[in-house]
């Protein structure tokens, strides 16, 4: 049987086909009601946002969008942005999706070097920022604001729910746009996403629907995912990753929206740790830091028990530390262990995840950076799967994964086809209902089979980011960077948008991609990121030195909340870190240690020597040449708003060794 995400050609296909299937089922919740926040969940079914996409559309249209015409959408996560996006596919225009936190030079940049001929704006804020820059934007007519606006600046800026109605009204204006939605070919452009720009201006990706579908079909692959469509289960998402990035578009939008899942709308990052206890949810799509910071929380809450309760923590703890080991290397776990650690989930781990609002937990992703091992091992002690994937704008996201797949295909026996159906009822249904699989017989026994016959033909391995993905093909240059080729790869005859020099440039002469990162694919296959290709640093003795990892080793002790390794150039590597300040002012109280504020508390003699034993505990593990021979605290954190970072949280090395160049000197003197 073929599913509308198949054989659909387009997302907006897709969703329409949907929103059909679908009409009176919930398809999105927020805190927000017309536009404005409040303090409840709101519901919108799929018949209603079809509704309002159609109306927005012809509006757009009646407005004097045409077709390929560029539209900038400048908001936040919510309801009205996957619907307005749906009206500009519908309406036969190109969405530039721009991130919410530019400033307004990037804002006028992107809408300069797409023409954009309009903004939707997602409140009256960034309304307010889209005005503006008009005046230095002279290809752009007018602006949309998806809150209300009672008193508009200008007659160029139009309130939603008025554009909306003024489309539905019109039966010509709604006439052609079901006329230009059903008119779209895979090989129409989908959306012009801009990349994070580490090293200079942000470039426009042309992504067609085809580049779309074929990375939905991507995600769509795995077995589990396949068993939850094909039994018709209805799961619950809590996004809250930028739609505005390639990764929250493919996973928290177009993924959804195939599955046909509800998809909840976090308040903010934030208000991140309250929107999962208030939903729930079944699938989550995170970068690391999310999962690092619960491990941190809850390691922090295991060092503050006593007696029977901290005994009890740490032997949960020892358990699923060795029942994750078997999971990982797809072992069978001895019938002993494989009882303490049905003990050790229904007794601690499942207390953990209600805590954290993780009890319905069974869809677990992580991008954008690696997931450290200790993290992927402690969310498998928990039953908890996290999947890491690796791609870029470029590549419609994921070009890799290291979701659960089979190393051979299941024997064509009865049990193991029950066996599968048993780890859809225990991982998938009973788990999604926010019931511990292991709190019963009858629970803990199809989990035992399933770990018996089904874990040990999955291939996980942490530290990887998986096989290529469907129909993918990657091979590593002679440099070692990653080149890949495949249906998801933006086209080298679109390519970047208005730079056809440039997108050359980024293709080897067989049509491979240069993904400008530096990897090596191991025994099975399985491909390993070890930096940015522009990171690397070649100290003055000639080591080549990837600081990723480095970085990454700092910032898993929980007193390290950021952290940037420099020695290009150099004849010995430095650091840069950020400490947690929270915790680290806990220590000083418990310590005596007087201060004021976070500048007076890291030039005390007793928390320097505290990190430098830290910093010594993490060189123990490292080459020599690739140990950190000096450090230096900062009383503040890279951020986007101060310019270090950017929208998806990378660090600007370039902006980081100049704002910091007399700290860096320094620490070769």
């Amino acid at each position: 049987m073929a599913y509308a995400y198949q054989t659909e050609e387009t997302q907006c296909g897709l969703f329409f086909t949907h929103a059909k299937r679908f009409e009176n089922d919930v398809f999105m919740r927020a805190k927000l009601k017309n536009g404005a926040p409040c303090s409840e969940w709101i519901d919108i079914t799929w018949g209603r946002a079809a509704d309002e996409a159609r109306g927005l559309g012809a509006g757009l249209i009646k407005t004097g969008i045409e077709k390929n015409d560029r539209i900038g959408l400048f908001a936040h996560n919510r309801p009205r942005w996957v619907i307005c996006d749906q009206a500009i596919q519908g309406a036969g225009g190109i969405g530039v999706p721009i991130y919410p936190t530019s400033t307004d030079a990037q804002l006028a940049f992107i809408l300069n070097d797409c023409g954009a001929k309009a903004i939707i704006a997602g409140d009256m804020d960034l309304m307010d920022q889209a005005f503006r820059v008009k005046a230095q934007v002279p290809s752009l007519e007018f602006i949309v604001c998806m809150s209300p606006v009672n008193n508009p600046p200008d007659t160029c800026v139009i309130d939603y729910d008025h554009l909306m109605q003024k489309g539905a009204a019109s039966s010509s204006a709604i006439g052609e746009f079901e006329k230009r939605r059903k008119a779209l070919k895979s090989s129409d452009t989908g959306a012009i996403i801009y990349t994070s720009g580490t090293t200079g201006n942000p470039k426009g990706v042309v992504l067609s629907h085809a580049n779309f579908a074929a990375q939905t079909d991507v995600l769509m692959s795995t077995p589990l995912l396949q068993k939850i469509i094909e039994r018709g289960i209805r799961l619950e998402s809590l996004s809250f990753l930028p739609l505005c990035h390639i990764m929250g578009r493919t996973t928290d939008y177009h993924l959804q929206m195939a599955i046909g899942t509800t998809i909840n709308f976090a308040q903010s990052i934030k208000t991140i740790q309250q929107d999962l206890l208030d939903v729930r949810p079944n699938i989550l799509l995170s970068i690391p830091r999310l999962y690092e910071k619960i491990y941190e929380a809850v390691r922090l809450h295991g060092q503050k028990l006593t007696g029977a309760k901290k005994k009890a923590f740490d032997w949960a703890m020892a358990v699923g530390d060795q029942a994750s080991d078997h999971l990982i290397a797809g072992k069978p776990m001895p019938p002993a262990l494989g009882i303490k650690f049905a003990i050790a989930n229904a007794r601690v781990y499942d207390k953990i995840r209600k805590v954290i609002g993780f009890d319905r937990l069974v869809v677990a992703g992580s991008g954008g950076a690696a997931l450290p091992k200790e993290i992927t091992k402690f969310f498998r002690s928990m039953n908890i799967t996290i999947t890491e994937g690796y791609g870029l704008t470029e590549t419609t996201s994921a070009i890799t994964s290291n979701s659960p797949v089979f190393v051979d295909p299941l024997p064509d026996k009865w049990i193991y086809k029950k066996a599968l159906e048993w780890l859809v009822d225990t991982m998938i249904v009973l788990q999604g209902s926010g019931q511990c699989p292991f709190k019963t017989f009858k629970g803990t026994m199809k989990m035992m089979v399933v770990s018996k016959l089904i874990s040990p033909r999955f291939i996980i391995k942490p530290g990887c980011v998986g096989r290529p993905c469907k129909d993918t093909e990657i091979k590593i240059a002679e440099d070692g960077e990653v080149l890949v080729k495949g249906p998801q790869v933006f086209s080298l005859e679109t390519g970047y948008f208005n730079q056809k020099e440039k997108t050359r440039e980024e293709f080897t002469e067989d049509g491979f991609f240069k993904t400008g990162d530096i990897g090596e694919l191991d025994e099975d296959g399985m491909l390993r990121i070890t930096d940015r290709k522009k990171s690397l640093l070649v100290t003055s003795g000639g080591k080549n030195i990837a600081p990723q990892p480095i970085e990454m080793a700092l910032i898993m002790d929980m007193y390290i909340d950021q952290a940037c390794v420099i020695g290009d150039g150099r004849n010995y590597l430095t650091a840069l870190i950020v400490p947690q300040f929270d915790l680290l002012k806990e220590l000083a109280r418990q310590k005596g240690i007087s201060h004021n504020g976070n500048a007076d508390l890291i030039r005390s003699p007793e928390i320097l020597s505290f990190f430098q034993e830290r910093v010594d505990h993490v060189n123990e593990n490292l080459a020599r040449y690739e140990q950190i021979k000096k450090f230096r605290l900062l009383p503040g954190a890279f951020s986007e708003e101060t310019g270090e970072l950017t929208p998806t949280q990378k660090m600007k090395r370039k902006v980081i060794y100049e704002k910091y160049d007399n700290e860096i000197n320094a620490l070769y003197q």
